[in-house]
C-alpha cells in the first residue's frame, strides 16, 4: 500500500502546481479600489484615470479574425527519497513544448470569444534517475520514429493538426472544448475499438475537458469581474488536494506596470501563490499520513496585450517539498517528495 502511494503523489502535485497561476472561478476576492464598469474594447475604454490613479478594466476582447500563434514550454523537476527507494534519491524530469495556432471564430454579444484551435507540433522529453539507473524518452509529433507509435503518445497524434473550438468568457476562463470528434474517433481507432461507451465517455471527459483545456488555460490569464487600479491587487482562492491532504491555493496578482503606445497598451501582472494546508493528518484503515516539513509557494510575471486582448508572455515557477510519515501498527517511514515546475508562455 506505501508503495502505491508513493508515484501518484508526484502526479497531483505537480497538476495542482501547474495550473494554479491560471486560476480557478470557485472564490474570488477582489480589493476594494474597483468597481463595475466594463470597456468596449478601446484602450481608452479599458484605461481609465481619476484622483485614485489608473484604473484598468481588465477583459479578454480580441477582434474576430485575429491569428495568435503560441509556444507553450512546461518543465517538471520532482524527487523522492525513502524505504521505498532505498533511501537514495530517485528523479524524474519531463520537458514539453506545445505549439499552436488560434483564430478568433466568433464573439458573442455577452463577450464570450470563440477560437478555432489546431495544434501545430508537440515535442517531449523525459526521464527518469536513481542511483544506478536511467531512463529517457522523447517525442516530436513531426518525426515518426519508434517513440511516435507507442500507445502514451497516441492521444498527441491524434490531435495534430486537427481544428478544434475552446469558449472563452471576458475574464479568460474556458468555459467549453469542443469539435474534437474527429480526435476521438483516431483515438478510439488506435486503441483497436476495444473501449466499452462508458471507456469511451470517460476518454472523451478526461482528455477533452480536462487535459486539453489545463494547458490551454494557461494562456488564457483569469481576471477579476471589477475594474482594478494600478498597484493595488486582487486575488483567488480555490480548493483542491495534494495526495490526501485538502489544501487551498491563494493566488494574489498586481498590476505593477503600464506601458503605453500607439499600437498597444501593455500590462506587467506579478502574481504569487501560497498554499494552505487545510489538514494535515489523515487516518483510514489503521493506516495514519501525516504531512511534515511542508514548504511551498511560487511566482510569476504575465506581459498582456490589453488592445489586442492576449497574453504575450508568462513566465511562471512553483516549488513544492513536501515531508510525508506514514504510519501503522506501531511502525513508520518517512518519505520526501519534491516537485519544482516552470510555465513558460510566448506569443509568437
Amino acid at each position: 500500500m506505501l508503495r502505491k502511494l508513493s508515484a501518484p503523489l508526484l502526479l497531483i502535485v505537480f497538476a495542482v502546481a501547474l495550473t494554479s497561476f491560471s486560476g480557478c472561478d470557485k472564490k474570488e476576492t477582489d480589493n476594494k479600489e474597483a468597481n463595475d464598469s466594463k470597456g468596449s474594447g478601446e484602450t481608452s475604454e479599458l484605461l481609465k484615470k481619476d484622483d485614485k490613479g489608473t484604473r484598468v478594466n481588465l477583459i479578454v476582447k480580441p477582434k474576430k479574425g485575429d491569428v495568435f500563434r503560441y509556444k507553450i514550454n512546461a518543465k517538471t523537476s520532482s524527487s523522492e527519497k525513502s524505504p521505498l527507494t532505498g533511501d537514495k534519491e530517485m528523479s524524474s524530469d519531463q520537458d514539453i513544448n506545445y505549439f499552436y495556432t488560434e483564430e478568433v471564430n466568433d464573439i458573442s454579444s455577452a463577450g464570450i470569444v470563440t477560437y478555432k484551435i489546431r495544434f501545430d507540433s508537440i515535442n517531449i522529453v523525459s526521464g527518469i534517475k536513481s542511483a544506478d539507473s536511467s531512463v529517457s524518452m522523447t517525442y516530436n509529433s513531426n518525426i515518426k520514429d519508434s517513440s511516435y507509435t507507442k500507445p502514451e503518445f497516441l492521444q498527441y497524434n491524434a490531435i495534430m493538426s486537427e481544428e478544434f473550438f475552446a469558449r472563452v468568457s471576458p475574464q479568460g476562463e474556458i468555459s467549453d472544448i469542443y469539435g474534437l470528434e474527429t480526435v476521438y474517433e483516431k483515438i478510439f481507432k488506435g486503441l483497436g475499438d476495444t473501449l466499452s461507451p462508458e471507456q469511451k465517455n470517460e476518454l472523451k471527459e478526461s482528455f477533452g475537458q480536462e487535459a486539453i483545456k489545463a494547458v490551454l488555460q494557461q494562456q488564457f490569464q483569469m481576471f477579476p469581474q471589477n475594474e482594478v487600479y494600478k498597484d493595488s491587487t486582487w486575488s483567488r482562492s480555490y480548493e483542491t488536494q495534494i495526495l490526501i491532504f485538502p489544501v487551498k491555493n491563494v493566488l494574489t496578482y498586481k498590476i505593477s506596470d503600464i506601458k503605453e503606445d500607439k499600437a498597444s497598451t501593455l500590462l506587467t501582472i506579478d502574481a504569487d501563490l501560497a498554499v494552505e494546508f487545510m489538514e494535515k493528518e489523515f487516518k483510514d484503515k489503521g493506516m495514519t499520513y501525516k504531512a511534515e516539513e511542508i514548504s511551498t509557494g511560487g511566482r510569476g510575471k504575465i506581459i498582456y496585450d490589453i488592445t489586442k486582448g492576449c497574453v504575450v508572455n508568462k513566465e511562471t515557477s512553483t516549488n513544492i517539498d513536501l515531508g510525508l510519515k506514514l504510519s501503522a501498527r506501531g511502525q513508520s517511514i518517512m518519505t520526501s517528495q519534491k516537485v519544482k515546475t516552470e510555465l513558460k508562455v510566448q506569443l509568437l
